[in-house]
C-alpha cells in the first residue's frame, strides 16, 4: 500500500482529494496537514511514500517545503496538486524532483492517471527489473485513462462540468459556507442558469442543501452549502 499525506490548507479541498485518493487501489492517506511546518512534523512521525502538495500555504509554500526536503533527505515523492500554473514555479517544481504536477481545476481521471502512473513505476523500481529501452518508454509514458463505469447522471448534464463544479464549490471561501449558484458559476467559468442544474442534482442527492431566499425586486436568490457527509454520494457520479 501507498501511504499518502495530503498537504492543503483548505479542509474542504482536502477532503474532496482524500475522497479521490480512496477510489485508486493501492493507495491510503495516512495523514493530512495545513501548512509545510505540520507536514514537516507528521513526516519525521510517519511512514509517507507519496504528498500530494499543494503550493499556497500560510508561511512557506509547497516549494519551498518541497526544497525543505530534499535538503533533508526525506526519501517521498510528490505530485503538486496546485493552482499554481505560472512557467516560473511548474519549472522549479520539476527541478525538485517533482513526479506530477496536476493545476486546479482538475478532473478526478486525470489524477488517477497520475497515481497509477506513480504506482507503476514504482512498483516497476523496486522489483529491480531490467527492462529494454522500449518497455521502459511504455511504463514511463502518460496513457490516457480508460474508461470507467460510473452511475448514470440526469440528461442535459456532464460528468465533467460536475466535476468542475464539486471542485469549486469544496474550495468556496467565502465569508459564510453559504454560496449562489451565481457565485459558483464564476468561479466555473458557466451560466447561473446551467449551475442550478447541477445544484437541483446535488440536493437531490442531498450533497447540497438549499435554502429559499429573494433579492432585490423580489427575484429568488437562492443559497446552498455543502453537506460534507453526502458528499461521497456525488463521487458516484465521476
Amino acid at each position: 500500500m501507498i501511504r499518502v499525506l495530503l498537504v492543503e490548507d483548505d479542509p474542504m479541498v482536502a477532503e474532496l482529494n482524500r475522497m479521490y485518493l480512496s477510489r485508486v487501489p493501492g493507495f491510503e492517506t495516512v495523514a493530512s496537514a495545513r501548512s509545510a511546518t505540520e507536514a514537516l512534523e507528521l513526516l519525521r512521525s510517519h511512514t509517507v511514500d507519496l504528498l500530494l502538495l499543494d503550493i499556497f500555504m500560510p508561511g512557506a509554500n509547497g516549494i519551498e517545503l518541497m526544497g525543505t526536503i530534499r535538503r533533508l533527505a526525506v526519501d517521498v515523492d510528490v505530485i503538486f496538486v496546485t493552482a499554481a500554473r505560472d512557467a516560473a514555479t511548474i519549472d522549479r517544481a520539476l527541478k525538485l524532483g517533482a513526479v506530477d504536477y496536476l493545476i486546479k481545476p482538475f478532473e478526478f481521471e486525470r489524477l488517477k492517471q497520475a497515481l497509477e502512473n506513480y504506482r507503476e513505476t514504482r512498483h516497476m523500481i523496486r522489483r529491480g527489473e531490467a527492462l529494454d529501452q522500449a518497455e521502459l518508454d511504455r511504463r514511463l509514458a502518460r496513457r490516457s485513462p480508460e474508461g470507467r463505469k460510473a452511475e448514470s447522471l440526469p440528461k442535459g448534464l456532464d460528468r465533467n462540468t460536475l466535476d468542475k463544479v464539486l471542485q469549486a464549490i469544496a474550495a468556496w471561501r467565502g465569508e459564510s459556507p453559504w454560496f449562489t449558484s451565481e457565485e459558483i458559476g464564476q468561479q466555473v467559468g458557466i451560466s447561473r442558469v446551467s449551475v442550478r442544474k447541477y445544484f437541483e442534482f446535488l440536493c437531490a442527492i442531498k450533497t447540497l442543501r438549499m435554502e429559499p431566499g429573494y433579492g432585490t425586486g423580489g427575484r429568488p436568490v437562492h443559497r446552498f452549502q455543502l453537506q460534507k457527509a453526502y458528499l461521497r454520494e456525488a463521487q458516484k457520479y465521476l
